[in-house]
């Protein structure tokens, strides 16, 4: 288990911080509390800690077209 320190990748605020069986990677939507976020990049990401940059994933939203 290694910890992990998920920060918002605009303003650097600490989101959450917990241990996981490996780093997330690049590309991959991790739950943190309610909400989906994009993994974006790792940083110092050394045995003992990780970094990990994150940013909200983006919903797509349906517009009904008339037909």
């Amino acid at each position: 288990m290694i910890p992990v320190q998920y920060r918002d990748s605009e303003t650097e605020e600490i989101l959450e911080q917990r241990h996981e069986d490996e780093a997330p990677t690049m590309g991959t939507e991790v739950w943190l509390g309610v909400r989906r976020y994009e993994v974006l990049y790792r940083w110092q990401c050394v045995p003992t800690c990780c970094i990990v940059y994150v940013r909200p994933v983006r919903v797509e939203q349906r517009v009904a077209v008339a037909v």
